[in-house]
């Protein structure tokens, strides 16, 4: 908010003057025609139908988890989890959404009728709506700066806010995973039923309101393909989420034996999407000189090589600072600063080389891997070096003593008497 206001000051409005083509496509009285394959309406069904189950599947794996028991729940904790997300999003993807316009009205300079095609599904605009949008090379970067500000600004917050919510607000894992999984599920559901329900010409002054579901996270620059594109990076999410604690809870201890390890695992995994790859828009999209082109869900789908080494320094940093302020123990890991620098590496290339909209899943699920091989190596060498300090404290009742180990987070845990 501070960002956009100090823009909205220093900036004003530039002044535009549209060609008749271009005001053509912007007037509310001109019928749109659709065109292009994008725009079929089977295709879109298909589309969103597509990301419907792929939401449902996410949630089939906590839930398949739950009922066989290998994953608790504390439902007290769960109700809480849900109605702090359920709040926080409420109030961030309307703030989100009208800080946006007023960013296009003030700074940008475009008309209502062009803010209402930017907003709305976008799906029966024709197919050079993007290039004619951008022509002006003024509106080009100042529209770049809106896609940061916004995309961005609430893919930090959201990440940021889960990461507070899981050392904070809910410790209990299976409330946390499935109630993030419950969360991304009703929210593509009630995306995908808007796009259903209210695409077309006729529909397009309800989405003044309706674009509240998406936060302003639908990127201008993706084109008609804009809020595809946002879901698909919100089902990824989760699905990246989700799949990092699956993966973690078959490759650790379990929690409650190695509590100072899983909190040092799940920051070294989460902080990197979290900055990371943020940093590699907000760089590479307004300073990208070095540019190449990449696979992905939109019209533009484009990386810099400033952007990846800003993808690089963002995971390090935080890892870093995590490790070095105390907020995680650094000892809870082998050498856990040469994990910060490894999943620093493995984060760029997977947000590379991965397809846009897709990295969310990709980076988390590829860092968590990381973290349980560098765990279980660093544990072998341990043993191998008898990196086991015994404490003086011996139960004569199942005949052991108590030990610590990095492999345990150094939290004294009681093991067989060999």
């Amino acid at each position: 908010a501070i960002l956009v206001i100090l823009v909205l000051r220093l900036a004003p409005p530039p002044k535009r003057s549209m060609s008749v083509r271009h005001s053509a496509i912007f007037s509310k009285a001109e019928p749109i025609k659709c065109s292009g394959p994008t725009c079929s309406t089977p295709t879109i069904n298909c589309s969103l139908l597509l990301l419907l189950l792929l939401s449902l599947i996410q949630l089939s794996g906590p839930v398949a988890a739950i009922l066989s028991g290998a994953l608790p729940v504390d439902w007290d904790q769960f109700g809480v989890g849900v109605a702090f997300l359920i709040g926080g999003e409420v109030v961030r993807r309307p703030i989100f959404c009208l800080l946006r316009v007023l960013y296009l009205r003030r700074a940008v300079g475009l008309s209502d009728a062009e803010i209402t095609d930017i907003v709305g599904t976008r799906l029966s605009l024709p197919q050079d709506w993007l290039p004619n949008l951008l022509a002006d090379p003024r509106t080009k970067t100042r529209i770049k700066v809106c896609d940061v500000l916004f995309r961005k600004g609430g893919h930090v917050f959201t990440l940021t806010s889960t990461i507070i919510f899981n050392a904070f607000v809910v410790d209990d894992l299976g409330a946390l995973v499935l109630s993030v999984s419950l969360g991304s599920v009703l929210l593509v559901m009630v995306q995908a039923s808007a796009i259903s329900l209210f695409r077309g010409a006729a529909h397009r002054g309800h989405w003044w309101w309706l674009s509240w579901l998406f936060g302003a996270a639908d990127r201008i620059r993706d084109g008609r393909l804009g809020q595809q594109n946002a879901m698909m990076g919100s089902t990824s999410m989760m699905w990246g989420i989700v799949a990092s604690f699956g993966i973690a809870l078959l490759g650790l201890p379990p929690q409650e034996d190695a509590e100072k390890l899983w909190a040092l695992a799940t920051q070294l995994v989460l902080l990197p999407l979290t900055y990371g790859d943020a940093m590699g828009e907000i760089i590479g999209t307004p300073f990208g000189r070095h540019r190449f082109k990449v696979k992905g869900l939109g019209e533009i789908n484009e990386k810099s090589l400033e952007g990846c080494a800003a993808v690089f320094l963002g995971s390090l940093i935080p890892g870093l600072i995590v490790l070095g302020t105390g907020a995680a123990d650094p000892c809870a890991i082998p050498a856990a600063w040469g994990l910060a620098a490894a999943i620093a590496v493995l984060t760029t290339i997977t947000e590379t080389i991965a397809f846009r909209s897709t990295d969310n899943f990709v980076i988390p699920a590829c860092n968590a891997v990381l973290v349980v091989i560098w765990w279980h190596v660093g544990l072998a060498v341990d043993e191998g070096n008898d990196a086991y300090d015994v404490l003086d404290s011996f139960d004569s009742g199942n005949h052991s003593l108590a030990v610590k180990s990095p492999a345990f987070g150094n939290t004294p845990t009681y093991g067989l008497v060999e």
